[in-house]
């Protein structure tokens, strides 16, 4: 009950704030061939792109041009089957992810590696069904 009465002293304490979020710069290429750049990534890159590609597919270039360009609309969808498929052959497969970032005026995405799903083990049942579905059905009476 002594250390009630006690004042409290501030800096004994070490005093922590929440970090703000780091904005993720992310492109994603879905199966349906569409290149979608996130939010944040959209408030970055100029209105009219060029998109380059690396030879193994792993790296995604986005320079501003001021002609004939990719238009970036708000929701950062941009269709191209062509694009895609350019990229398919590289070796990506889709669904892709792309973590960008700014290198001289220049984004550069880099592809994230996809971490394939676990198998699934299915529970071998403890007692085998040996006969039909019809067995396991309740039996009705006949009057």
């Amino acid at each position: 009950m002594d250390n009630e009465n006690k004042t409290l002293d501030f800096h004994q304490f070490e005093w922590y704030l929440p970090t703000p979020p780091e904005p993720l710069l992310l492109i994603t290429i879905s199966s349906e061939n569409v290149i979608c750049l996130n939010r944040k990534l959209c408030e970055y890159v100029p209105k009219q792109i060029q998109i380059g590609i690396n030879m193994d597919g792993t790296r995604l270039g986005l320079a501003g041009i001021s002609d004939k360009g990719y238009r970036v609309p708000k929701n950062g969808m941009i269709k191209d089957d062509r694009l895609v498929q350019r990229i398919k052959q590289r070796g990506v497969r889709l669904p892709a992810r792309y973590l960008v970032e700014e290198k001289e005026g220049i984004w550069l995405g880099t592809l994230i590696p996809s971490t394939p799903a676990p198998p699934t083990i299915g529970k071998t049942p403890k007692k085998p069904r040996k006969q039909g579905l019809k067995a396991m059905l309740p039996k009705q009476e006949v009057m």
